[in-house]
């Protein structure tokens, strides 16, 4: 059976302050991380795939090469994750007809595979579940499916929480995968020592 489409949205507008350099440029196993993220949702059967830029977005545009990508510039990027989830949706509603579903992704998260983002629409398809997310920490977490009835959520996000506060607030609702490695993510120095050592089972 093959998996549902839906549109995919890959927040990468930062400016990774913390980790001191652009962590969507950074290569694992070779590849730099956007260029990944785009891959792997490609690989899921995603489409359209939307990329959020803002920080150097005419550099990060480089790692997209050979892609069919939708690219929204965030110009309010240094407002936080809510700011570039409002311009992805907003990108995503333009497309005639527009998506029933929308899959949420992040560029950092460097042991995620297409194979995680075929569970999650697989569940979303299968079950009819309006949210399906990652679940890593023991708590809920992106990458996660958002039924239409949520695009006015996700539009009304501010700051730097992004969505999970939706998924928290609905967690009756939300059907999950569990991901645990989903907490390896780049933010810091520290975690750049950690990637590195994981880059060559990360694919």
């Amino acid at each position: 059976m093959s998996e549902p489409s839906c549109a995919a949205i890959i927040l990468a507008a930062g400016a990774s302050s913390r980790l001191g350099q652009a962590k969507q440029l950074l290569a694992i196993a070779g590849e730099p991380l956007l260029r990944r993220t785009v891959r792997i949702a490609d690989e899921a059967g995603c489409q359209p795939i939307i990329v959020v830029l803002g920080f150097e977005a005419d550099r990060m545009r480089s790692a997209l090469d050979g892609f069919r990508v939708i690219i929204s510039v965030n110009k309010d990027w240094r407002a936080g994750m809510g700011s570039s989830m409002r311009c992805g949706v907003e990108a995503a509603l333009q497309i005639s007809p527009p998506p029933e579903d929308i899959l949420l992704m992040v560029c950092d998260q460097i042991r995620l595979s297409a194979d995680v983002l075929r569970q999650l629409l697989r569940l979303h398809g299968l079950a009819n579940y309006p949210i399906t997310a990652a679940r890593y920490r023991g708590r809920l977490g992106v990458p996660g499916v958002f039924s239409s009835i949520f695009f006015p959520d996700l539009l009304d996000v501010s700051g730097d929480r992004g969505a999970r506060g939706i998924l928290e607030r609905n967690a009756a609702c939300v059907g999950t995968v569990d991901f645990l490695e989903g907490e390896l993510d780049l933010d810091t120095p520290d975690d750049l020592g950690r990637g590195t050592a994981l880059s060559g089972t990360a694919n």
